[in-house]
């Protein structure tokens, strides 16, 4: 795992931390703002991932070849 994934794991946390708060304080917004945030960690530890096996699968060259 890259530190792409982890910070998008970490934000995945985070919104669900802010989702679970939200519904404990009864406020909506705090509950939309934590599945925004949920969403965007997902998404970015997908890139991560998907960015990962892109670059194993077609190794760098080196620049004498």
């Amino acid at each position: 795992m890259n530190s792409d994934q982890m910070h998008g794991h970490l934000r995945e946390m985070k919104g669900w931390a802010l989702e679970n708060w939200g519904r404990v304080t009864h406020d909506p917004w705090l509950k939309i703002a934590g599945r925004r945030e949920r969403l965007l960690g997902r998404l970015e530890a997908s890139l991560a991932e998907s960015r990962r096996l892109a670059e194993s699968s077609f190794p760098r060259r080196n620049a004498n070849n």
